[in-house]
């Protein structure tokens, strides 16, 4: 009774390349599988199935964007990339990173189709110019805005494009905001744009 049972571990583990290969992009199939349970009036299998697409296009879409996190600053260590969906937000994904040197903190976050997007553009462009502690500053050729507490030695460097996305790295524990002007510098904005064909 114990020899099947052995045989078909065996085989399933010399199969999982294989497997994982087949299961790359599953998208279409559930895409398929989700419109004939709903055809069959099956809401919680469509739903469910829908809700598999969505996260492995997040996983997708956060892998590729995830490339476009800066890099870790000279001698700064970055963390891992985390991505997340915002369903429970409103909607969209976070691609997040962390970095640190000593006590200083850096965390960039590249938030892409949320409300929270609408909301920093629309704050952006309510922003006035001599606001105390925040001022306009260049990322190349895109327009941010840096808001610095040289008191609490804190503070945020923020960009919108084409108000689909945000890009922010705020910052805790740093000798000036130099270093948040710097670590933007490092956001692969091209290969953003050309991910989502902005």
């Amino acid at each position: 009774m114990r020899q099947p049972a052995l045989t078909l571990c065996v085989l399933a583990v010399a199969l999982l390349p294989a497997i994982s290969a087949m299961a790359a992009d599953t998208a279409p199939a559930r895409i398929e599988a989700a419109r004939t349970a709903y055809a069959k009036g099956d809401l919680a299998h469509a739903a469910a199935e829908l809700e598999a697409v969505v996260a492995e296009m997040h996983a997708r879409l956060g892998k590729a964007l995830g490339e476009s996190m800066p890099a870790p600053l000279n001698g700064w260590h970055g963390e891992a990339v985390e991505v997340q969906g915002l369903a429970s937000a409103g909607g969209g994904l976070a691609v997040s990173r962390a970095y640190g040197r000593e006590e200083s903190s850096l965390n960039a976050t590249l938030i892409l189709d949320s409300p929270a997007v609408f909301a920093a553009a629309d704050q952006f462009a309510a922003t006035a110019p001599n606001q105390p502690n925040i001022k306009r500053v260049k990322i190349g050729t895109e327009d941010a805005l840096l808001r610095w507490d040289a008191a609490n030695r804190a503070g945020e460097i923020t960009l919108v494009l084409g108000n689909r996305v945000l890009l922010q790295i705020e910052g805790d524990g740093l000798g000036s905001s130099d270093l948040l002007v710097e670590s933007a510098k490092g956001w692969n904005v091209a290969g953003i744009r050309k991910t989502l064909g902005l």
